[in-house]
């Protein structure tokens, strides 16, 4: 007889056996005193059995393990309690189910049996594990380096946290930091908000892929602490307009400081370089310098004169040398005392620096009484208005020596010259033919000037009695002044 002549009963019975066989869960149905009243073909292949060799034995025997659980869910049923879902571990084949439960009533309305179905979770259950430790080394990983997760909801302007910020920040996790989760930007220095709304605005515009930030938050006791924050919009709406933004934050509070000591360090080594640049600078002046006329001394002669002659053989230009020698002066010692002698030397000094007063002209103490200088781009005609100056300014300082004809105290001097016509001479070529001039100048009797020409010849230099040039520079009378 077809399933269509069937009374209706019976008809909706195959029906429901029907639906029991091809369920596409493991299905069973158990009775009261624990045994297996029927099972689908699902869960037959799930316990590797056929149906018929299942059914009527106790649930133990193919469920190892699983009677307490049965057990339980029938006391619950009979206490009109709900019955939840739980996992089942088989200990034989090592895999894990979820387990579920619906009371079947009999003819008079009373549980005699329970409808199980059971679903494989093992795979679900190894990744959930897999997942559960992954999370557990991202934690340990972000812990260590002072990172927090968190996440903003753009729509609604809800940032989250996770936990992780309050362990970072030396909070304890039942401590309540101030936040207001309602305004993303809250718990961020108020001078270092602008510049992270800016960043923001930016990402959400589309003129940036990346949210990154570098800003201060307060820790538990209050101080700030420097905070780098990276993050990416990580979801959009059907018209691309973005929803939330996913980042991590570091506390960078330690490079921080690392890069402000160093700054710091850097900054003084820069002031001691400064300071040993100028302590540098003054050690040369000064080993350049004599300390009783604070003129130039012969080190510093020497190095301009060679530079002078250096730069004459590449341009030409003219230079000339004058040897200037205090008269008669071991007799002024002699009269006078050395105090005194050191006191004429700074004045003597002081009258020929005043007389050569382009940035070109140097004038030295060469050694004793002996002075030098080296006027460069200086021809003959200027050179002795220059050396007749300097002989009528020491002549006007009226520095009374009796030892001498003319009662005070004069200078001699002897001048070279080399010019863009003839080959530059080496240093000691000019100083020996200055020297010679100056010899020349002692042996005629002192108190004048004597040039040393380019054929060896000797020319005087008559400076007459009078008032030297004045303070100006005007050139004195009779003399060519200086171009």
């Amino acid at each position: 007889m077809s399933s269509d002549a069937l009374p209706s009963n019976d008809a909706a019975r195959v029906q429901s056996e029907a639906a029991l066989a091809e369920a596409p869960v493991a299905l069973c149905v158990v009775s009261d005193d624990l045994r297996l009243l029927a099972v689908n073909m699902q869960m037959a292949a799930l316990l590797g059995r056929p149906a018929q060799e299942i059914v009527g034995h106790p649930v133990d025997d193919f469920l190892p393990g699983s009677s307490a659980l049965v057990r339980r869910w029938f006391e619950r049923v009979a206490a009109g309690r709900a019955v939840s879902e739980q996992e089942w571990s088989d200990p034989a084949s090592g895999r894990t189910y979820l387990a579920s439960a619906r009371a079947v009533p009999d003819v008079e309305g009373k549980s005699a049996s329970l409808s199980i179905a059971l679903t494989d979770i093992t795979r679900r259950r190894l990744l959930r594990a897999g997942l559960a430790q992954r999370e557990r080394r991202i934690g340990v990983a972000l812990e260590s380096a002072g990172q927090w997760v968190w996440e903003l909801d753009i729509r609604s302007g809800v940032v989250r946290r996770s936990p992780r910020w309050k362990m970072a920040l030396g909070f304890g996790p039942d401590d309540t930091p101030e936040e207001n989760e309602r305004t993303p930007w809250s718990i961020i220095h108020p001078d270092d908000r602008p510049m992270v709304v800016q960043r923001y605005e930016q990402v959400l515009a589309g003129s940036s892929d990346i949210f990154e930030a570098v800003y201060r938050v307060p820790d538990k006791f209050g101080r700030w602490r420097w905070i780098l924050g990276r993050g990416r919009i990580v979801e959009r709406d059907a018209e691309g307009r973005p929803l939330r933004l996913l980042a991590t934050s570091v506390d960078i509070t330690r490079q921080k400081q690392i890069e402000e000591e160093l700054a710091a360090t850097v900054r003084q080594r820069e002031r001691l370089e400064r300071e040993l640049i100028e302590a540098n600078r003054r050690l040369t002046e000064l080993s350049e310098m004599d300390p009783l006329t604070e003129l130039p001394n012969r080190r510093k002669f020497d190095k301009v004169l060679a530079h002078e002659i250096k730069r004459s053989g590449r341009h030409k230009p003219s230079l000339a040398l004058m040897m200037i020698d205090v008269d008669d002066f071991k007799t002024y010692n002699d009269l006078y005392g050395h105090i005194e002698g050191d006191e004429c030397l700074r004045r003597i000094a002081e009258a020929l620096r005043g007389c050569a007063r382009r940035a070109g002209d140097l004038v030295t103490r060469y050694g004793g009484e002996e002075f030098a200088a080296i006027l460069a781009d200086t021809d003959e005609s200027d050179a002795i208005a220059v050396a007749t100056h300097m002989l009528r300014a020491v002549r006007a300082l009226r520095l009374p020596h009796a030892g001498t004809p003319q009662g005070i105290v004069t200078v001699s001097i002897g001048i070279t010259l080399y010019d863009a016509n003839t080959p530059p001479l080496p240093s000691p070529g000019l100083i020996a033919g200055a020297d010679r001039a100056l010899y020349a100048a002692k042996q005629a009797g002192r108190n004048r000037i004597l040039v040393l020409g380019a054929d060896g010849s000797m020319s005087p230099v008559p400076v007459a009695d009078g008032v030297p040039p004045a303070p100006d520079g005007t050139a004195a009378p009779g003399s060519t002044a200086r171009r």
